[in-house]
């Protein structure tokens, strides 16, 4: 049974986090913040499958993980600055690990592109004190948009109260396509709801979460 996930979170430095720590993390790398001469060196941390910059297709710059956060840091200046905005997803366990990546990455893509907006996309694997099928991807997304000159507005349609949630909502939607276009590819018949289980017309018990 495929299990449909799809969270999404800001990493703020009022709440004393930085993007380059968060993005060293998840891939599983080492990034030092220019801003801070902080070191975040996650190069021993296991278990990271995949870790990939997406860039809107509309600009050239392919910089780094470390060129990407520390410009990303850099321009936001506040001390309470919104510095990432996450999509934590569920990858189905049904699908092989090219087919996981793919479905990631493409929807990487979709997000970046709508948005003008960097994607640093991290796979991982499953925990191995936790659930074997738990499959999953971090999605940090810069606050910004990337313009010919770099960064420049916020994307305030994702930040407002209202239009920000009807959003994640059309993502969690989107994304539940395209997993089932996915999982019917190699012919496989699981697939998964992204709706509520408090809705009128869904019947099912929701699934647990592995992990």
């Amino acid at each position: 049974m495929a299990i449909f996930h799809l969270s999404a979170k800001i990493i703020s430095r009022k709440a004393g986090r930085s993007s380059t720590g968060a993005a060293a993390y998840r891939a599983g790398e080492q990034v030092i913040d220019e801003r801070t001469g902080e070191v975040h060196d996650y190069s021993r941390k296991r278990g990271v499958e995949h870790a990939e910059i997406v860039m809107p297709s509309a600009t050239d710059w392919r910089p780094t993980r470390a060129e990407l956060w520390n410009a990303a840091e850099l321009k936001n200046k506040r001390a309470d600055a919104q510095l990432a905005r996450e999509f934590v997803i569920a990858l189905p366990d049904e699908l092989s690990p090219e087919d996981r990546k793919r479905l990631a990455l493409d929807f990487a893509h979709e997000i970046a592109d709508r948005y003008s907006v960097a994607a640093d996309v991290a796979i991982h694997a499953p925990s191995r004190d936790g659930d074997n099928r738990n499959h999953h991807a971090h999605i940090l997304l810069t606050t910004r948009r990337l313009g010919p000159d770099g960064f420049g507005e916020k994307t305030r349609e994702l930040d407002d109260q209202k239009t920000g949630k009807v959003l994640v909502t059309e993502w969690r939607e989107r994304f539940a396509q395209l997993q089932n276009e996915r999982l019917r590819e190699p012919g496989l018949d699981a697939r998964v709801d992204h709706r509520s289980h408090a809705e009128p017309d869904l019947d099912a018990a929701p699934p647990p979460h592995p992990g």
